[in-house]
């Protein structure tokens, strides 16, 4: 007869064995996820660094782009250091693990920065961050644990039925029935760690589905994108090329602080859907989140006109869904960097050029940029830019190109709008979008517009056709530039005088709404020359509009979604403050018929955009 020990010993073996494979799995996961957080690392490393080597030691450019690119739930620091080891740049999060202490004791997840060198700077350093790496372990751990639990119990109430059983009456017939029984027990307890092995293998198998899944929106993550991209860049790819949609949520901490981590998570699943009916309409599409504020939508055979269209339609969507959260959209929102890749790109490339879209979109007032493969064929070093630059500056090789806006109630045009291209020779033109970000970041933009404002009233007889009214923006950086309103004001007592057509300057809203000194002193310069004022990037940041009765501006733009989200009070409070100075409110950005529309219906009448082409 099989005694009560043996039996109990039956039991103890697979279960220690179970435990044992338990723990070895686990230990395997935990490098596993140690592993792909240096790769993380190693892979934001190089896409920073790239950005880093065209801001020609200019510490506003480097403090930008390291800010713009620090999250601090996906990275722990992001460190610059020059070759003395002295930090340059040092960011930092605070954010502590939301697993219990115990756990994170248990475990203890080190993850090792990756570094790289960056031209004439020093040494970039990023770690990863293990707050969500801690999240994602915890809830296999508990997966885990619970399975062993049960299938433990249920062996143990097996065993504890099968003592009971037993009785002295017979003995032969007793052990006869323990043999019989403790053999089917046996049979149990051998096939129990398979089940139980069967069951950690599912766990084993969710865990390796989880590292391609985000446990919080569903979509798929970095892993499978980078894994996913080879099928994509490739000679014989079935799809020649697409757009790659980098997009980044700023504002979660405060977003966090405000409602909490749970509503900020169905947030995120609510953008997460956005993007997913979007990318259902493209075959083939990959939808990841890359880091807890960043995502990707991958869409083969889509061109960057309707990648443009995809993105302000999810901005407007998420906007929506920010402000029905209750948070400010001013604080928490998104920019949209878009990559028209080729399949000939290779994945640092794509990586590099969507991170590098992305912090232009970041800069951008619209917080969307769009860069092609052919446009961006070769990214210029710093010292290329800075040569090519200074060579324009030198030379004076900017041009101006002029677009119309447009009253559709009369189908007329009521002003030209004035940007600039940079242009060498035949093989070597910019446009703005492409060549002022580098300028910003070697800190020659301000040079730039130096140039191009004495151009305008210098040579404006060469440059421009007369009998014309012309509107050119200023930008904030060359207003308050400390040169600028000495050298305007000689330029226009000189010039004003003899110029063939008419000019409108352009402030941007987030300056003159301040209603400073310096405003009234430009605002004093140009009733002087009687040139009319125009504001543009208006947001409605002010909400008491008295600035714009001191300021009479002939127009107010903003971009058409601005209009199309307002309420009808909004609204109506923003078109009486600009009647009793005369002023029109301008659209911009309008690219189809039925924002036009939707614009007519609601009393704006003049737009600049794409759609004027065919008006």
């Amino acid at each position: 007869m099989l005694s009560k020990k043996t039996v109990l010993l039956l039991f103890v073996l697979p279960i220690a064995s179970l435990m044992l494979f338990l723990i070895l799995s686990f230990q395997s996961i935990s490098k596993s996820v140690q592993s792909r957080l240096l790769e993380d690392s190693q892979n934001k490393a190089i896409s920073i660094a790239l950005l880093l080597n065209n801001t020609h030691n200019n510490s506003d450019a480097i403090a930008n782009i390291i800010s713009s690119n620090f999250e601090a739930t996906a990275f722990s620091a992001i460190t610059l250091s020059d070759k003395n080891k002295k930090h340059i740049y040092n960011k930092e999060s605070k954010l502590l693990s939301e697993v219990p202490k115990w756990f994170s004791s248990l475990v203890d997840l080190k993850t090792k920065s990756a570094s790289v060198e960056v031209l004439d700077l020093g040494t970039l350093e990023v770690q990863s961050s293990t707050i969500y790496a801690y999240k994602q372990l915890y809830a296999v751990f508990i997966n885990l644990i619970l399975s062993f639990i049960a299938l433990s119990t249920a062996s143990a109430v097996a065993i504890a039925y099968l003592l009971k059983k037993s009785s002295p009456q017979d003995e032969r017939q007793k052990e006869s029935v323990a043999v019989k029984t403790v053999a089917k027990s046996m049979q149990k307890e051998q096939t129990a760690p398979a089940l139980q092995k069967a069951q950690v293998d599912e766990e084993l198998v969710a865990y390796r589905e989880l590292s391609y899944i985000d446990e919080d929106t569903s979509l798929k993550n970095r892993k499978y994108l980078i894994d996913k991209l080879p099928q994509y860049l490739k000679v014989d790819a079935l799809h020649r090329g697409g757009t790659n949609i980098l997009v980044a949520l700023s504002g979660v901490i405060e977003a966090n602080e405000k409602l909490g981590r749970q509503k900020v998570d169905k947030l995120f699943v609510k953008i997460a859907n956005i993007f997913k009916e979007e990318a259902k309409n493209f075959s083939d599409s990959i939808v990841a989140r890359i880091n807890p504020t960043e995502f990707s939508l991958l869409l083969p055979q889509c061109n960057g006109e309707n990648a443009l269209e995809i993105a302000k339609r999810m901005q407007h969507a998420i906007v929506n869904d920010i402000t029905l959260a209750g948070l400010n959209k001013n604080q928490t929102f998104v920019s949209m960097g878009i990559y028209e890749y080729s399949y000939s790109d290779t994945i640092a490339q794509l990586f590099a050029r969507s991170d590098n879209a992305l912090a232009q979109a970041k800069f951008s007032h619209t917080k969307i940029h769009l860069e092609r493969s052919q446009t961006v064929a070769q990214v210029m070093g710093k010292e290329a830019w800075k040569m090519l630059i200074n060579k324009a500056i030198e030379k004076q090789r900017f041009h101006f190109v002029s677009w119309s806006a447009i009253d559709t109630s009369t189908k007329r045009a009521v002003h030209n709008i004035l940007s600039i291209n940079l242009t060498l020779d035949k093989n070597s033109s910019y446009s703005y979008s492409q060549f002022m970000a580098p300028a910003i970041q070697v800190g020659r933009h301000i040079d730039v517009y130096k140039t191009v404002i004495s151009m305008l009233f210098k040579n404006a007889h060469e440059l421009l056709s007369g009998n014309a009214t012309y509107a050119i923006r200023l930008p904030q950086a060359y207003l308050e530039d400390k040169d600028t309103y000495s050298s305007l004001s000689e330029l226009l007592r000189e010039n004003m005088p003899t110029l063939p057509f008419s000019v409108i300057i352009e402030l941007p809203d987030k300056l003159v709404h301040e209603d400073s000194k310096l405003i009234r002193m430009y605002r004093e310069l140009f009733d002087e020359h009687n040139i009319k004022i125009g504001i543009f990037e208006f947001i409605g940041e002010c909400e008491d509009f008295t600035y714009i009765q001191l300021l009479k501006p002939l127009y107010i733009k903003a971009e058409s979604d601005y209009y199309l989200t307002q309420s009808d009070k909004a609204l109506l409070t923003l078109e009486s403050a600009a009647k009793k100075v005369n002023s029109s409110l301008i659209a911009v950005g309008v690219s189809n018929s039925a924002t036009l529309e939707q614009l007519k219906n609601r009393g704006i009448h003049i737009i600049q955009g794409s759609i004027t082409d065919t008006l």
